[in-house]
């Protein structure tokens, strides 16, 4: 019987092609665009959930005040000391273990040649893969040891365990026997043997560390210096720690200790509330920030989710209106049936099969066409997003995407068209009653475009958020700039020489990093004038050629002089103004303590961004550190120049890297290129915005193509009609197509409200942000207008131009 479904169901698909075809068009993106979206979702929510115990798995966070005056806020990592103190005084933890990230090219001894150089993968554009770990480690985090003792490897100092793909890097094809004992060299000088390899996880995962080097090595080596393991009163974001709790405890029954341990340790000015992060926040929680992990916006995938769901109903909702629309021409066919003695139940499983068969065929082109998308679309993506069409979830989710459709998109036609009286039908009288078929045709159509009104409004103020961050002027200059990021040595400062001796360089800086960008640092600043001012201030480090190199505007005083130490400050207007001061001269020669020293403020700078704009323009204080100045900002000339001249000059700095660091890779940004990467997020939000609007604008215009054709078919004759008693094509033209455009104004109407508070609720995130303007509205409305005349006219102008005689000659 199924058999006999689906044959009916094939022969009625290829008589009716056009429908066919539209209804293919439709299901086909609406199921690849929801396949790709729950592959995205589904990678994206699967981050550490294959770890065993994971929800017992927290990571140890807290809330910090560094003074009275200070606001309480969320970090991501704790100070140093804390994780060995709550091992050892809060009861109820079945585990805790810390880490700390570190940034290191590494050394491997090769007998007597020369070592093996490593770059570090974060300088290379990787994720951070060395971290100094507690043996406890590996009893949080389950792995397969293929190597070692995991009760041991880490217990004494100065040992490493490596992942299988990391110990392969370092030592070759050598057995995993061999390379156990072998040296390895992290920061020029602390050598350590490798006393375990584990498997790397195969599954998406934010700890992504491959080089796990003992706790017990930090005091037993120059690491010490760097990592203070007994650091109460400062936190860092390197500095991490997790917790496994027993079985039936949760955060709540903690919090009490939590709270006495932060009383006890933390009584002076600094307050920190130590808190409990679940391991499934991890990857999505962008108020406890780390160096290792990438942050996925959750609300942006429960967004895309409901992206899908939209473009598929727009899909379900074309077929639905086609296959009404048709009902004329299929009602004799229906009548014979149930003359024939077909129940209503059998119509309704054969108009099903062929909703069934078609949307079968929608899957398997998204099948066919699935990779080549993820290929095209890899910058949307994240890395590592594969198709895996054997996965028992992914077929499970097909399964249902196929039976959720069919019965989404068929239902209704088929109850609709199987309820026809067989006595009405044969007789070529209409079976249904009054407005009964309009009116849900004209519903769809509006829910349709009410979709696709509110992609189009939201893609208009996306792009002009995303165009106002590009064209808004910054405070300081972007062009031809270049950020050169050094070892952070003594080289570095010769490296800088040998560029400023170039004749296509116009000038040099020493510099922490640029006055905007992804990187920067705040520390406290106290000012001791008529009321005492102490705040959190952003440091912006640099030699006397930082503040004209940028272009930076002094609105009083001078630029500080060269030295090598810090002697004076320049701050901004905005520091200028929390100090107290009424005019940005009134600040010249005040002294700020910094460190226990004082200062003198030699200038006031305008205000410029120096984070993206969804944060506020702050205090900013600019100063040359020579410790920390150890990055080169270089101005490239441009006058009278091309791009290649830019290629050349960039070749000869290269060429001068090579000769201070030849074992280095030449690593540089373009501060342009850094500063877009700020808006990565947003620039992937309005991409996905276009392409959603532009898929469910297609599968609209598709089926109001579609339904053009069939009222026009249905008016054959009163066309027909009206030309012979003199109507113009123009006046028919538009009686055709004035029933649409109403409800594309209707769709307007509707779609509007929801459009401005949904990209109201995404512009609140923005402290610099453009307004809502009315036009928007307008002309999305003009655009849909033009859309739908352009969707409808061929198939209008055909109907209006069609010779009277032909189309009376069936009377």
């Amino acid at each position: 019987m199924l058999r006999n479904f689906f044959k009916i169901a094939f022969r009625n698909l290829t008589k009716h092609k056009v429908s066919t075809l539209i209804n293919l068009f439709g299901l086909t993106l609406g199921v690849t665009a929801c396949l790709v979206i729950y592959l995205i979702t589904n990678y994206e929510l699967s981050y550490d959930s294959f770890h065993p115990d994971q929800e017992r798995i927290y990571r140890l966070v807290g809330d910090v005040k560094y003074n009275a005056t200070d606001e309480k806020h969320s970090v991501g990592f704790i100070p140093n000391a804390v994780p060995a103190a709550v091992r050892k005084e809060i009861a109820g933890l079945e585990t805790v273990a810390a880490f700390h990230n570190i940034e290191t090219d590494v050394l491997v001894p090769d007998g007597n040649e020369k070592p093996k150089h490593f770059e570090s993968r974060r300088r290379t554009g990787g994720t951070a893969d060395i971290v100094v770990v507690d043996p406890q480690y590996f009893d949080i985090f389950s792995y397969e040891w293929l190597a070692g003792n995991p009760k041991t490897a880490l217990n004494e100092p100065l040992k490493v365990v490596l992942s299988e793909l990391k110990a392969r890097k370092y030592f070759g094809d050598l057995p995993l026997a061999q390379i156990m004992g072998k040296d390895v060299i992290y920061r020029d000088s602390v050598r350590v043997s490798v006393a375990g390899i584990v498997k790397d996880w195969k599954q998406p995962t934010d700890f992504t560390f491959t080089d796990f080097i003992s706790m017990a090595t930090i005091r037993a080596s120059k690491l010490k210096g760097e990592i203070n393991l007994d650091e109460w009163n400062d936190n860092w974001s390197a500095s991490q720690a997790f917790v496994k709790l027993p079985q039936g405890t949760t955060p709540a029954q903690l919090k009490p200790l939590f709270q006495q341990f932060s009383k006890q340790h933390f009584a002076k000015e600094m307050k920190f509330w130590p808190g409990l992060q679940p391991l499934s926040d991890l990857h999505f929680n962008e108020n406890y920030q780390d160096n290792y992990s990438r942050k996925a916006h959750l609300p942006t995938l429960y967004g895309l989710m409901a992206v899908a769901a939209f473009i598929l109903l727009i899909a379900a909702v074309n077929f639905i209106n086609l296959s009404t629309a048709q009902s004329i021409q299929r009602a004799k066919e229906i009548g014979i049936r149930k003359v024939m003695g077909g129940s209503r139940t059998s119509l309704i499983f054969q108009f099903l099969s062929e909703t069934a068969l078609l949307t079968c065929l929608a899957v398997l082109i998204a099948l066919l066409i699935v990779g080549p998308i993820l290929s095209v679309m890899q910058s949307l993506t994240p890395t590592g997003l594969t198709f895996n069409l054997i996965s028992l979830q992914t077929l499970l989710f097909l399964t249902g995407l196929v039976v959720i459709t069919s019965l989404l998109a068929g239902f209704y036609p088929s109850w609709l068209l199987s309820s026809y009286l067989p006595a009405l039908t044969l007789k070529g009288q209409s079976a249904l009653k009054g407005g009964q078929k309009g009116y849900l045709r004209k519903g769809l159509i509006v829910f349709q475009f009410t979709v696709s009104l509110a992609f189009i409004i939201g893609t208009l103020i996306v792009g002009r958020q995303l165009s106002f961050m590009r064209n808004k002027d910054l405070g300081f200059s972007t062009d031809a700039i270049i950020d050169v990021h050094t070892l952070h040595d003594d080289k570095s400062r010769v490296l800088a020489q040998k560029i400023k001796q170039l004749a296509d360089v116009d000038r040099v800086t020493m510099q922490w990093f640029p006055p905007m960008g992804q990187s920067y640092m705040v520390t406290k600043l106290k000012y001791r004038g008529k009321k005492e001012v102490e705040m959190d201030v952003s440091a912006k480090v640099g030699d006397e050629n930082f503040i004209p190199l940028y272009q930076l505007h002094l609105l009083a005083g001078r630029n500080y002089h060269k030295s090598d130490s810090l002697r004076e400050m320049v701050i901004n207007a905005t520091y200028a103004k929390a100090l107290g001061f009424k005019k940005p001269a009134d600040a010249i020669n005040q002294l700020i303590d910094f460190q226990g020293r004082q200062y003198p403020i030699v200038g006031v700078v305008a205000d410029f961004h120096e984070q993206s704009f969804h944060e506020k323009i702050g205090a900013v204080f600019i100063s040359y550190m020579p410790r920390q100045a150890q990055n080169i900002g270089v101005k490239l000339a441009t006058k009278g120049r091309q791009i290649d001249d830019l290629k050349t000059t960039l070749a000869s700095i290269e060429k001068q890297w090579n000769e201070v660091y030849p074992e280095n890779k030449f690593d540089y940004s373009f501060l342009d290129d850094s500063i877009a990467k700020l808006y990565e997020k947003e620039q992937k939000t309005a991409q996905l915005v276009n392409l959603a609007t532009a898929i469910a604008i297609l599968i609209s215009c598709m089926g109001l193509f579609g339904l053009a054709t069939f009222t026009a078919e249905q008016r054959t004759k009163e066309i027909g009609v009206r030309k012979v008693l003199g109507a113009s094509v123009s006046s028919i033209v538009a009686l055709l197509s004035q029933d649409f455009l109403k409800l594309v104004l209707i769709s307007l109407i509707i779609a509007s409200p929801i459009a401005w508070w949904a990209m109201n609720k995404w512009l609140q995130d923005f402290a610099y942000k453009v307004d809502i303007e009315w036009w928007v509205f307008v002309l999305a409305g003009l655009v849909a207008v033009a859309i739908t005349l352009v969707t409808i006219s061929f198939q209008s102008l055909k109907a209006a131009l069609m010779n009277p005689a032909k189309s009376l000659r069936t009377e």
